[in-house]
């Protein structure tokens, strides 16, 4: 009962933390134009659903197969993420589908931010 009131509260702060879920779309590898991406110049956070594909704790870093991120033009594909705190790549693994906010700034990788797996 504990084990599923921590799961329903897990599930309750995350849909706290996004008001609509995107649609899941088949994600594409990292081929895309870049160039038809906007890379918004102010550090706004978005929501990001996806599947952990590989972590690099050396490197900060977690590759991802994401939905669309339609607030910036993004299509679905699979890219690595910096992440802003290590800590959030504990127990981590590939194959785990998340939900996460990250934030852009003009000359540097995306970063995420918070991070929860479902």
């Amino acid at each position: 009962m504990k084990k599923l009131s921590l799961v329903v509260g897990r599930s309750l702060l995350v849909a706290g933390l996004f008001v609509a879920a995107l649609p899941a779309v088949q994600a594409e590898t990292m081929s895309h134009d870049m160039s038809q991406m906007n890379m918004s110049p102010s550090a706004n956070q978005y929501p990001l659903n996806g599947t952990v594909v590989s972590i690099d704790e050396a490197k900060h870093q977690v590759t991802l197969t994401h939905d669309a991120v339609t607030e910036l033009n993004w299509p679905a594909m699979t890219m690595p993420f910096q992440v802003a705190d290590l800590s959030v790549l504990n127990g981590l693994k590939p194959g785990q589908h998340i939900m996460a906010m990250f934030t852009t700034k003009e000359g540097e990788s995306p970063t995420i931010v918070s991070l929860h797996t479902m």
